[in-house]
């Protein structure tokens, strides 16, 4: 006799034939043996999957000989001997019974339903007792993958209230002479089922289907009494990164909260639902004065703003919403979300703040879907390609190297500047696909400079977050560069803070780590506008630094954009690091910057970004002193 054949014929064994009796005579009180599927059990099974993240679920009843089914979910026995049953073993226990790798337990190994078809890696089941607390059946959970953490006890607590129901269903079975009862339980119960499908699990709030249904019926009551619904969407600020840095039990309790919050700054009257995610929806129904609307946005965004406490810990918090109003905006629950959407986004800009929609923002956003086609096809039909702006020596005059700056071509038409594709760059894997194709065109270029002994100087190339999500940019780069026999000398990799502030950070450290020691140059990109620059000139190794051009572009007219500049160049000098002034436009600003120690100069008072045939012309317009600086 195998392993399996003994354990059940112990656990029948140690059943005296009263007790096996008893708890046939349970189970035939309800009349459930061989009846026939039922909605009701079949979505009990479904639940106990869905909340327990399994495969597979089913409601097993033991008869003297088998293990029958009552309703499987993920799987299509109908009944099995009982020999091989799991469900023997979670009778004996009031505990949930949990085998987390069945094809390593001896008791389950050789065990036909671990072998073969449903194939059981992981089991979690627990008891079903009748009335008078006889064990009957079994709830259980199946997954194929064995799951070594088992299960939680929310999971383990959801099984147990789930077999409830299942004991609830049996009783309403008990006879005719309760079958108005009985009507009413399972009416109950029905309820319970469709109020956990419509309503969300961590808040309580609706979802988005029934939120949907109360969005339309509101804007038909408008309809007939002429009056307005409004439709706001609620974003929380920065979730990502609170998820990310504090932990998904803060993130979880900061939605808790917005539930909360949401509903009471509003009307009884209102509905308030979570759309997924950390984005809420709140429909404002019978309104007659705008004075309603912009009492509640102001009460909702100022309540929305308040830090939260967690475990003794205050968590800052703000949020986004997009207004959308019914007959103003739209005529129909799909436009009105749509333009409540784009309000949203032009919120998210600004972050903390309560947009109303407006035409213009269709607008807007009709542009930016056409820009971001422009750059997927440019980048399809390989049309991404460089300019290059000189950058000279503020002392000498002297050509020092380019700037390769991207630009999107365009048949018959001018090339498209990056401001007017910047959406392409929110989408991280075109964003990935363009710089990919812009390193390749600026480094074929170089190429060809070097074939013909021009002496270019050194080219500096952008990056973005995109490049760093994948640990492999400097070994790509590299590669590049080995491939066309250039030396890495030849190359300045230019690096704005928002990289270092992201995902994937650690990325982008060993990134420029491995570049600078192979020779490649590395300048923080708009220093000055970003956060903790000090400690990124610390942290790594940077060579250069960029004065942006905000801060350029004042010389001569803000006193604070001088001192600004005066300060950031001091801080290079002191630290040995060279200095870029961008964006240098009248002699004015490159006399400043020159007369206070920047190094070098780039921008429209020297020359525009050209195309890369206009290179080899420009090394020779400013080798000859045609535009020589400094301007004497």
């Amino acid at each position: 006799m195998n392993v399996i054949a003994q354990e059940a014929s112990r656990i029948r064994s140690s059943l005296p034939a009263a007790e096996r009796s008893i708890r046939r005579t349970a189970i035939d009180h309800y009349d459930i043996l061989d009846s026939e599927r039922e909605v009701a059990f079949d979505n009990i099974a479904m639940l106990a999957a869905r909340f327990c993240h399994t495969e597979a679920a089913a409601i097993s009843f033991l008869d003297d000989d088998r293990q029958w089914f009552k309703a499987t979910w993920g799987f299509s026995l109908q009944e099995t001997p009982i020999d091989i049953s799991f469900c023997v073993h979670v009778i004996e226990s009031e505990a949930v019974f949990i085998v987390t790798d069945a094809q390593r337990d001896p008791r389950f190994s050789n065990n036909p339903l671990v072998t073969g078809d449903p194939h059981i890696g992981f089991y979690a089941g627990t008891r079903i007792v009748a009335a008078d607390g006889t064990p009957i059946a079994s709830l259980c959970v199946i997954d194929q993958t064995p799951r070594q953490a088992g299960l939680s006890e929310d999971e383990q607590e959801t099984l147990r209230a789930l077999a409830t129901q299942v004991r609830s269903l049996l009783e309403l079975r008990r006879s005719v002479i309760e079958r108005q009862e009985q009507l009413a339980l399972q009416s109950a119960l029905s309820k319970q089922l469709l109020y956990v499908a419509e309503h969300d699990e961590l808040t309580g709030l609706p979802m988005r289907t029934l939120f949907q249904k109360r969005l339309e019926s509101a804007m038909k009551h408008a309809r007939l009494e002429g009056t307005r619904v409004a439709l706001m969407l609620v974003d929380v600020d920065h979730f990502k990164q609170i998820n990310d840095s504090l932990g998904h039990d803060v993130g979880d309790a900061l939605l808790c909260s917005f539930a909360k919050r949401l509903p009471s700054v509003l009307r009884a009257s209102d509905t308030v639902a979570r759309l997924g995610g950390d984005e809420f929806g709140v429909v404002l129904p019978g309104i007659e004065r705008d004075e309603e609307i912009a009492a509640c946005m102001r009460s909702l965004n100022a309540r929305l703003q308040e830090p939260i406490l967690h475990e003794g810990r205050m968590v800052e918090c703000r949020a986004s919403i997009g207004l959308a109003i019914y007959p103003d905006h739209a005529a129909t629950a799909s436009e009105l979300t749509k333009c409540s959407d784009l309000a949203l986004a032009t919120a998210k800009l600004s972050r903390g703040c309560a947009i109303t929609y407006s035409p213009s923002m269709a607008d807007e956003f009709e542009r930016e879907a056409r820009m971001m086609a422009i750059a997927r096809e440019g980048v399809a039909e390989n049309r991404i390609i460089p300019y290059y702006q000189p950058k000279l020596d503020l002392a000498s005059g002297a050509l020092v190297g380019f700037e390769a700056l991207v630009r999107c071509e365009q048949v018959g038409g001018a090339p498209i500047l990056p401001e007017m594709f910047a959406p392409a760059f929110t989408d991280r894997q075109l964003a990935a696909a363009i710089s990919r194709q812009m390193i390749a065109g600026v480094l074929d270029d170089m190429r060809r400079w070097a074939e013909i002994g021009l002496s270019f100087g050194h080219v500096a190339i952008n990056t973005c977050a995109a490049d760093f999500h994948a640990d492999d940019f400097a070994e790509r780069l590299l590669a590049e560069l080995d491939a066309r026999a250039l030396p890495a000398s030849l190359i300045e990799v230019e690096v704005t803070e928002g990289v270092f502030l992201g995902r994937g950070a650690h990325h982008v450290a060993r990134a420029l780590k491995k570049l600078s020691e192979c020779g490649i140059r590395i300048a923080l990109d708009d220093f000055g506008t970003g956060f903790a620059s000090l400690t990124h000139l610390k942290q790594f190794p940077v060579d250069v630094l960029k004065i942006d051009r905000s801060f350029v572009g004042g010389i001569g007219r803000n006193p604070d954009d001088m001192a600004i500049v005066r300060a950031l160049i001091g801080l290079g000098n002191s630290l040995g690091i060279e200095t870029v002034a961008e964006g240098i436009e009248t002699s004015t600003q490159a006399e400043f910057v020159k007369a206070h120690g920047c190094d070098v100069g780039q921008g429209f008072l020297f020359s525009p970004p050209e195309a890369s045939r206009c290179v080899p012309a420009m090394v020779a317009h400013f080798s000859q002193g045609f535009g020589k600086w400094p301007i004497t």
